[in-house]
């Protein structure tokens, strides 16, 4: 028979086993899915569209996690899932325009000037990895390969305030801080064209759209 402190104690260990989750091998992650790729067509083997019930292409499925974004009103985007906050591009000869181009060496210094000058109030810019860079790529457009929150009213001279562009059509390529190991003189790059990666020598010319936050 148990003493009465005896007894309150395993009723208290009893609530608290019932009120704490369960915990797995992977205690302490973040469930993350991928993002959904934006395909709501289907096509045969010869490129014809057809149907997509009973298909199974990603066009049917659309598994993912659904984009959602908002453009913080100071010339950047902030990306709600993955809580990436994007840079805006212009048309305007800044340091946001849209056709700058920099080699891989020269894409760190871009982001060097963005923290010096506090762009939009931070201090922590940064040329984002091939994985970040490839959460936006929406692979149901081409020319370019983006949600419509990285590309409307692009018109000469606009600002970061006033519109979001992504550049000329077949030189939409955008540089990752991410090196090719098989090759460490060139880093992985997205081209938003039409959503392709790859990689290419770390002195060729590419354009930058720097990122901040996520985990």
């Amino acid at each position: 028979m148990l003493d009465r402190p005896a007894l309150l104690f395993v009723v208290i260990l009893a609530v608290v086993c019932v009120l704490t989750p369960a915990r797995t091998t992977h205690a302490g992650g973040r469930r993350s899915r991928p993002v959904k790729t934006g395909q709501t067509t289907c096509w045969d083997a010869t490129g014809a569209v057809v149907a997509c019930a009973g298909t199974s292409q990603d066009g049917e499925l659309r598994r993912g996690e659904p984009r959602s974004y908002a453009d913080n009103g100071d010339g950047t985007i902030r990306d709600k899932r993955t809580a990436l906050t994007w840079e805006k591009l212009s048309n305007d000869d800044s340091i946001h325009d849209k056709d700058n181009t920099y080699s891989w060496a020269d894409a760190f210094l871009k982001i060097d000037d963005l923290n010096t000058a506090a762009f939009a109030g931070f201090t922590d810019w940064r040329l984002p990895n091939q994985s970040e860079l490839e959460t936006i790529v929406d692979r149901s457009k081409f020319l370019p390969s983006v949600p419509t929150e990285f590309q409307h009213d692009c018109t000469a001279g606009c600002t970061v305030l006033t519109c979001s562009c992504t550049v000329a059509p077949f030189d939409e390529i955008a540089w990752s801080s991410t090196t090719y190991v098989k090759t460490p003189s060139a880093a992985w790059l997205v081209n938003f064209y039409d959503g392709t990666a790859y990689s290419e020598a770390k002195s060729a010319l590419h354009h930058v759209r720097a990122v901040r936050g996520g985990s």
